[in-house]
């Protein structure tokens, strides 16, 4: 009699272990963070803790051919210069169509895909200089071609490096 009920126990608690596991549906989530500490470089809104996420860019007139925003940019650095480079060439595509004759400037300096442009910085800061330069994004619309509208939604990514100039 014992051996049945111990063989009756044993079958119950295998059955409750897999009803345990088969219960287990955690879901494993995953966040990466960063943080960077730069004591020769600080780059960030007006505000000197954010930066910048989605922006829209605004229509220039009623016939919305052309696109811009101006959006302050502050640096922080040790050197009276620094160096931004345009990291990815700036495309803006629907799907159906792209944006056309993409422009970044910096302070009404052009920045081109993959040259390094050097900003001056002349307002002293706290261990260094501190200026909010203006980065000016513009674009235009694109041709309808065919029967194909180009209304739409348009997105890219503005992808840009800043650096400190190299020591003499």
């Amino acid at each position: 009699m014992n051996f049945k009920v111990a063989l009756i126990a044993l079958g119950l608690s295998t059955a409750m272990v897999g009803m345990v596991q088969a219960a287990d549906n955690t879901v494993s989530k995953k966040i990466t963070l960063t943080a960077q500490i730069n004591d020769a470089l600080f780059v960030s809104k007006p505000d000197g803790s954010t930066w910048y996420g989605t922006e829209e860019l605004v229509a220039n007139d009623h016939t919305q051919t052309s696109f811009s925003k101006t959006l302050p940019v502050r640096v922080w650095s040790t050197a009276d210069d620094f160096n931004v480079t345009l990291a990815q060439p700036l495309k803006m595509s629907s799907g159906a169509y792209e944006m056309v004759n993409a422009a970044v400037t910096v302070d009404t300096k052009a920045l081109n895909f993959g040259s390094a442009l050097t900003i001056d910085q002349n307002v002293a800061g706290v261990g260094g200089y501190d200026q909010v330069h203006e980065l000016a994004i513009t674009v235009d619309a694109p041709t309808k071609v065919g029967a194909v509208s180009t209304n739409g939604s348009y997105s890219g990514d503005l992808v840009m490096l800043f650096e400190p100039t190299p020591a003499p």
